[in-house]
């Protein structure tokens, strides 16, 4: 067995800024709201079918954390960041052709297993690089500028758009995305850090589904309630009274309120642990969506929005350090992968579950007491963990 490799803190810190850089290419998946009404007018289908596109690339996202693991072990990091900078312009010779399965294809595929694996990748090389004292801070950094990329192109696309065109506006927005990607490569490549590939014997079966089934839980009750709010933030403040304009703004400060919240939790896990602050900010969601359910007025409705979405972006930024603490950093990526899953199934039900019960029902009463009971769950879940660090 060979020791654990050393770094020094300019590798480290290069190493850091190429993951950075990755992650926020990546995250502009999520940027897909500001495609879907020119992918309609493109391909002539209607909003199930474009929306279809964004789901598949989901699922894509989840299955790349899923199966990263296995990359991570075989293939250098240097050579997995030229597939996730490769990828998304593969797909844009499909998407190009102005079809529906095109976009299927290039967008919900490709496009979604490249963010996917950059993000899975980011956090397994900072997760190896970086000391325990400041583990939470570097993932919590990681997981923000994922959210950061979002932001950014869900401004940059329409600008694109408007001068450019729909189709030439996105091969330049893919292809600046791509020379990013090529800029923080050669950040890795210059890092020279060395990490550590051998993996530690699993844990049997019967111990190793203990803590990952109570993780999953906790992970898909705990982002439920954001996934919800996001899907539905616009149609919500409309029906307070809210301009579109201020809606579509509203959207733009719950993403920044999901970064930075982020980042601060993952300042916080290093100073406290992982499971107070998981408790509190979980509380807080409760307290949020209680709240939700009595005010009237659209800036507090704005507010509480804010507050729900930032809970949800601390708690994907507490999770990979709280998998790495409860199964140590050789087993984590694996662990992280499966428990990842529970992100895509919030992603998938959360959003279309609200729709229905909002056509059932003409509100969204029920949709937010459903999302208060799933969060009061997941404070449970979390309170009975048996939290030690490895």
């Amino acid at each position: 067995m060979s020791s654990k490799p050393k770094n020094s803190n300019r590798e480290r810190l290069l190493a850091l800024i190429a993951c950075l850089l990755i992650t926020f290419c990546m995250g502009t998946v999520h940027a897909f709201s500001t495609l879907i009404q020119n992918i309609e007018i493109q391909t002539g289908v209607g909003r199930m079918a474009s929306s279809l596109v964004y789901s598949i690339a989901l699922v894509n996202v989840t299955l790349a954390v899923f199966f990263g693991h296995i990359l991570y072990r075989k293939f250098s990091p240097n050579l997995l960041i030229l597939l996730i900078m490769i990828l998304p312009i593969i797909g844009l010779f499909f998407s190009s052709s102005q079809s529906w399965l095109g976009w299927i294809v290039g967008y919900g595929f490709l496009f979604g297993l490249s963010s996917g694996l950059g993000y899975g990748l980011s956090l397994f090389i900072v997760s190896s690089i970086t000391e325990r004292d400041n583990l939470g801070y570097a993932l919590g950094l990681v997981t923000a500028s994922y959210a950061f990329g979002a932001v950014a192109f869900s401004m940059l696309y329409p600008f694109l758009f408007s001068y450019f065109g729909f189709i030439k506006g996105y091969i330049i927005g893919l292809a600046s995305l791509s020379s990013i990607v090529m800029i923080g490569l050669a950040c890795y490549k210059f890092s020279n850090v060395r990490i550590k590939k051998e993996l530690q014997a699993d844990a049997p079966i019967q111990s190793r589904n203990s803590k990952i089934i109570p993780l999953w839980l906790g992970y898909f009750l705990g982002v439920f309630a954001g996934l919800m709010a996001i899907g539905h933030a616009v149609p919500l403040i409309i029906s307070f009274g809210g301009s579109t304009l201020i809606a579509i703004s509203s959207i733009t400060l719950m993403t920044l309120g999901s970064a930075f919240a982020g980042i601060y939790a993952g300042w916080l896990v290093d100073r406290y642990g992982c499971k107070r602050p998981l408790l509190i900010i979980l509380l807080i969601n409760c307290l949020a969506l209680i709240g939700l359910s009595t005010i009237t007025n659209v800036h507090l409705l704005i507010f509480l929005l804010v507050t729900i979405a930032s809970i949800y972006g601390a708690v994907i930024a507490i999770y990979p350090t709280l998998v790495n603490h409860l199964v140590g950093k050789d087993l984590s990526a694996k662990i992280y992968g499966r428990v990842f899953t529970a992100w895509g199934a919030a992603g998938l039900i959360s959003p279309s579950l609200a729709g229905w019960l909002f056509e059932k029902n003409n509100s969204y009463d029920s949709s937010i007491l459903l999302a208060v009971s799933l969060s009061v769950i997941a404070v449970l879940i979390i309170w009975k963990m048996k939290y030690t660090i490895k």
